[in-house]
């Protein structure tokens, strides 16, 4: 695969996933307010999910070219997922004098996250058959 392929497999991907992280983000507002930012919390275990889930086909499987794997790996679940908002809301809040707040966010997108990859991972192990 050269090198162009793969930074339009990556693109492709990441376009699709950051213009969901954005459209979550709008919807969370709408629908859970501005108490916690929701939309990165959603967005950080959907992705983590879809991670958990592609790992196994990937590692185990091989179910997908190196076009596709780049392309939902690297670049939907990458680019779905989030680091950078949660530290930069994180610290907004510290900023802020929310300590409390800042740390049920930080805990909660990494705990939750963790899990929905471990649950994606064990579900599809389960549902294929590849335990």
């Amino acid at each position: 695969m050269s090198t162009l392929s793969s930074i339009a497999s990556i693109g492709i991907g990441a376009t699709i996933g950051a213009s969901c992280r954005y459209y979550i983000g709008i919807i969370s507002v709408q629908y859970l307010g501005k108490g916690l930012p929701y939309g990165t919390l959603i967005s950080n275990i959907i992705g983590s999910f879809i991670a958990g889930v592609l790992i196994v086909f990937v590692l185990e499987k091989l179910f997908l070219s190196e076009t596709y794997r780049l392309m939902l790996l690297v670049g939907l679940a990458g680019s779905l997922t989030t680091m950078s908002a949660l530290s930069i809301e994180s610290v907004e809040m510290l900023s802020g004098g929310h300590y409390s707040q800042a740390l049920i966010n930080i805990v909660l997108n990494l705990l939750l996250s963790l899990i929905a990859a471990s649950l994606g991972v064990v579900s599809t192990k389960y549902l294929f058959n590849l335990a």
